[in-house]
């Protein structure tokens, strides 16, 4: 597999999860005795580089991912705001963009798939079947390419939007980011989907990852049923 790098934003407050962060960063939060995050990383291949955005007790990430994987390559990125207005998603991936110019993966981290995650030598979009997707954004597929996402709630999908989409076109993301954001710079609800559907009505193509398994570790049960599967 040739090396790439992956986005992983972990500045947020994870506010989702209630007192399980009020000390303790959303990517480290414990399954089975392993931070969270971890079950991320081992998924990819030793040369595979990672930007890692830090915010919200950011050190506590610095400082496990570094005595965690001695042997790995992190690129931190400090993210001057990650709560309240003008903090996003799409914020904290603008913090990275210096360092994402090339194609990469961004792999949201309340994300946990146990698939082979492939290198973004095309676009693609990871998405997994589940019956009731009404917490999820959702996946329009035809063949087997994504022609949109759908907001939360919406009917007319194949599969749910989890987080882990592969961008060859690194140039269209960061120019539609760039875009949006400079439309509403308070909006804190800017995320990848906003990117990703500005591209597809550009003609960017991407092709559809269907997935064998797909962990959440967003909320508290969604959590509880992760480690239950885990151990």
């Amino acid at each position: 597999m040739p090396a790439f790098k992956v986005l992983l934003t972990t500045s947020g407050t994870g506010s989702r999860l209630g007192e399980l962060t009020k000390t303790t960063n959303k990517a480290l939060v414990p399954i089975n005795g392993k931070p969270a995050i971890t079950y991320i990383i081992d998924r990819y291949a030793a040369e595979v580089e990672f930007v890692v955005t830090l915010g919200y007790l950011g050190e506590q990430v610095r400082e496990a991912l570094t005595r965690l994987y001695p042997q790995r390559a992190f690129h931190f990125v400090q993210v001057d705001l990650f709560q309240g207005p003008g903090s996003s998603l799409g914020y904290s991936m603008l913090a990275a963009e210096s360092m994402l110019q090339e194609p990469f993966v961004f792999h949201c981290c309340d994300t946990i798939v146990l698939d082979d995650v492939p290198a973004p030598d095309g676009n693609w979009i990871g998405g997994f079947e589940l019956e009731d997707a009404s917490q999820y954004r959702t996946l329009k597929v035809v063949g087997d390419e994504v022609v949109g996402l759908n907001d939360k709630g919406e009917p007319g999908f194949n599969s749910i939007h989890v987080g882990l989409v592969g961008f060859q076109d690194y140039a269209s993301f960061w120019k539609h980011l760039h875009s949006i954001y400079e439309g509403d710079p308070l909006d804190q609800t800017l995320n990848d989907t906003f990117v990703i559907n500005g591209m597809l009505q550009d003609k960017v193509h991407f092709k559809f990852l269907p997935l064998k398994t797909w962990y959440d570790t967003g909320n508290p049960s969604a959590l509880a049923r992760t480690t239950a599967s885990l151990t």
